[in-house]
């Protein structure tokens, strides 16, 4: 950690680089993203363009039959934290 800050989050990051989907009732089409952290209380993903995400949505990882509710928590544009809900 660069200039001895430390780190927040209460739990393990672990890298992957998983295909995931965003899917929510208001939005038409679900939204391809990445999860590209992901810990036991939340993940970071990101997506190719600009999109306009709900606050809480369902988070699909065909691969591993995952599927579970999020709550967004920050974003920069590209890369967004969303904390699990259930």
């Amino acid at each position: 950690m660069a200039h001895g800050l430390s780190e927040r989050r209460s739990h393990e990051r672990l890298p992957t680089h998983l295909k995931g989907w965003i899917a929510h009732k208001t939005v038409r089409t679900p939204i391809a993203c990445t999860v590209w952290d992901l810990s036991e209380t939340g993940v970071r993903l990101e997506i190719d363009g600009p999109a306009d995400l709900p606050i809480e949505f369902e988070l699909r990882i065909p691969d591993t039959g995952a599927a579970a509710s999020v709550r967004l928590v920050w974003t920069t544009g590209v890369s967004y934290g969303a904390r699990f809900t259930d």
